[in-house]
Parts: structure tokens; sequence; C-alpha cells
């Protein structure tokens, strides 16, 4: 369970015009859940957000339709696609379907496996550099929506912000000053990782020498983070289910 002391140490950042890039360790049900109750608190306290998630563009993130890459062979179904994560979906889509200004937003290409049904117009898309095309999406999202906050999910290796590494958060952050990056830490637990048959279980080792909470400073360090967000212990999240859809997990109240 996430503190509400960590919680509490991310809102300052959360401000129109400013972005928090969270380096999650996939698989796990804590840091979607940090992503929920964040944005709980920007729209309990009037504000717009736009959520990017290391999902496919195409897909609906509506909550009720699911495409291919939830429904994926397992063989391919890492963390992305977990069920925590589809509970996140669920639950910024039934925020915007309420009223509240959400606005979840797929950052990557489209799954592309064979037998599956993607649009031949999303194949070009493929071409560009990974991390070029998934800053693209989120910078027309915050385009949409002015004002608003951004929070962006996404692996480690996608959230750092050192100039000229063409990560996703070095393209982000020159559009949005006090961008802050951070890595996500644990102190130990369980995560659903991918193995050669499909997902399975696997222990996430302590990270030795902090604790829970949120520690930045103004400048990145050599990994191109601020600092690093410690949500505690951790759980594996289950797989996509295959027989019932999932549903969200919190709401603004």
């Amino acid at each position: 369970m996430i503190s509400q002391a960590t919680v509490a140490d991310l809102v300052p950042i959360l401000v129109p015009d400013r972005v928090l890039l969270i380096g999650e360790i996939l698989g796990t049900r804590e840091f979607p859940d940090l992503v929920t109750l964040l944005v709980a608190q920007v729209v309990s306290g009037g504000g717009s957000v736009v959520v990017g998630l290391e999902v496919p563009f195409n897909e609906r993130l509506d909550g009720q339709v699911w495409g291919p890459f939830w429904t994926r062979d397992r063989r391919y179904a890492d963390g992305r696609s977990s069920l925590a994560m589809a509970e996140l979906v669920t639950t910024l889509a039934d925020l915007r379907a309420t009223g509240y200004p959400v606005t979840p937003v797929g950052l990557d290409a489209a799954w592309v496996a064979p037998g599956s049904p993607v649009d031949l117009s999303s194949l070009d898309r493929i071409e560009r550099p990974r991390d070029e095309a998934m800053a693209g999406h989120f910078l027309a999202a915050m385009d949409s929506r002015p004002r608003s906050a951004g929070i962006l999910l996404a692996g480690p290796e996608h959230t750092g912000i050192t100039q000229g590494s063409g990560t996703l958060g070095s393209i982000v952050a020159p559009w949005f000053p006090g961008t802050i990056a951070l890595v996500g830490l644990t102190t130990g637990g369980e995560a659903l990782t991918l193995a050669e048959t499909g997902p399975v279980v696997a222990p996430v080792p302590a990270d030795s020498g902090t604790g829970e909470g949120a520690v930045w400073s103004t400048e990145p360090g050599a990994d191109g983070h601020h600092g690093f967000v410690n949500v505690g212990s951790v759980s594996a999240s289950e797989p996509f289910p295959s027989d019932e859809p999932p549903s969200g997990t919190s709401s603004s109240g």
C-alpha cells in the first residue's frame, strides 16, 4: 500500500505545465496505484492532468474495449499489460467519464504480432525512434489540454532527462520547465515479469539505503533522474484477465 506521506511528497510537483516522470518497475501493483492516488489529488484540487502510459497509442483506454495489446499471446505479455495497469486505465476512464479533466494517453507504437488486427495507418509510426514517437504522443496530449499537470509512467530507460540521450524524458523536459524525473525504488517484494513461457512472479530486491517516500534535487544525476520515489514493499500484479474486464480501483474521493 502506498503511504500518504509518499503521495504528499509528490503533490507539489503536480501543478499546471509541469511534468512528473516516474521510472517504474514493471509488473507491480504499487506503481499504477501511485499514479491513481496522484491523479485523485490533482482533480480533487480542481486541476487537470494528462497521464502518459507505456501502452500503444491506438488502444482506446476507455476501460471497456481492450485491444490486441492487452489480449496478446501470454508469451509476450509483460508488466505493461498487467491487470494493475488495466485497472489504472479503467480508473482514469471512469474519472474522465464522470467529468473530471483527466486525459490518459498511450505513448507506444501499435502492438504488432501475427494475426493482430492493427490499422495499416498505424504501421508507419513504428519506423520512428521509439522514444521520439512516445514523446510526440505525450506532447500532443499536453497541447490539447492547456494548463494541465503531466504524469508519465514508463520504464526507467525512458524517463531520464539527460539532454542528447534521445529518451522520452529528454525530449519532453525542455518543453516544461520544472520537470522532475524520479526512478522507482522499493523495499523489496515481487513483480510480474516475463519469462520464456510467459508472465511469472519474481522477487524484487530491496533498494538498500533508502526508505519510503520521494527525494530529489534540482539537477538530474548520472542516470538522468533527479532522485527517486520509493513505494515501499511491492506485490506482483496478476496478468490481464481473459474472462472478464477489469474494474477501476479508486476515485477522486
